[in-house]
């Protein structure tokens, strides 16, 4: 199957693209800037970075599929903006790890971990299960008592 801008953005409404656009934003900040920037300034060169990063990534996934969003580009945008964001850590506008020498690796690979461990979680919640004769997204079928209208 090969996802078109409709599977994507949802519709094909200017309505659909601008609740995309907002939904895209909104996980941006939340699970990308918010998340990865908070626990890199808690964990700095800690190696329990990486299983606390993969730790949050079902959380953030639950709350992208629940809103029923295709994280697609948002994976994109992420992965592209990472690079850049762990190679700006620690510079001289940088006041959060002044005088600490950084384990760019270890930054590196916590916050790429966490983006692939996002996607992956977010589309294996949101996988179709046949329930009887309905199909519904994996999520909903933990929670047997929610009744859709």
């Amino acid at each position: 199957m090969i996802l078109g801008w409709e599977d994507i953005i949802g519709g094909t409404s200017i309505l659909a693209f601008l609740i995309w656009l907002g939904f895209t934003g909104l996980f941006y900040l939340v699970c990308y800037l918010a998340a990865l920037n908070t626990f890199d300034h808690i964990t700095k060169n800690s190696l329990v970075k990486i299983p606390l990063m993969l730790a949050i990534a079902p959380l953030s996934a639950f709350m992208i599929s629940i809103f029923n969003y295709n994280p697609l580009m948002l994976f994109l945008l992420m992965m592209i903006s990472n690079y850049f964001r762990v190679k700006k850590l620690g510079g001289p506008d940088d006041k959060r790890f002044q005088g600490l020498t950084l384990n760019r690796p270890l930054f590196y690979t916590a916050s790429y971990l966490y983006i692939i461990a996002l996607y992956g979680f977010a589309a294996w919640f949101q996988s179709p299960v046949e329930v009887g004769d309905l199909t519904k997204p994996l999520w909903k079928t933990w929670f047997p008592d929610i009744h859709e209208n």
